[in-house]
């Protein structure tokens, strides 16, 4: 089994490499961007198995790149996190499984990073074989 990639796009490049840094102790591939205008074509070239996207970003939010992934047929699971309510996660959690993603969870900011850590290693983010 190859190893797992996660992308963390966050236009806040901080959040974005703690995220990458918590999943590369998890033994992912970390990727990160804070540009939310080349996600799809990053998603296409790396072939992430996660994704783990902020909500709010300039020049395309959450709901914009949710949109975009479904049209690509995104196959990998996304991982909300944001420091939005939970009732505004949840939202956008709908709203991407209505675009045909999997979206197993969403996490609020500031992280837990052992949350985050269980959440990486536990089956609901494994992919198959």
């Amino acid at each position: 089994m190859s190893q797992r990639r996660l992308l963390a796009v966050d236009d806040d490049v901080t959040s974005a490499e703690l995220v990458v840094r918590v999943a590369e102790r998890c033994g992912y591939e970390g990727f990160a961007t804070s540009d939310s205008r080349g996600v799809t074509n990053l998603a296409n070239a790396l072939q992430p198995d996660v994704i783990a996207l902020d909500v709010n970003m300039p020049n395309i939010d959450a709901r914009g790149l949710l949109t975009l992934l479904g049209e690509a047929g995104y196959k990998g699971k996304v991982l909300i996190v944001s420091g939005q309510t939970q009732e505004v996660l949840r939202e956008v959690q709908e709203f991407g499984r209505a675009q045909n993603l999997t979206i197993p969870a969403y996490m609020q900011k500031p992280l837990d990073f052992q949350a985050l850590r269980q959440l990486l290693l536990s089956e609901n983010l494994a992919t198959a074989a």
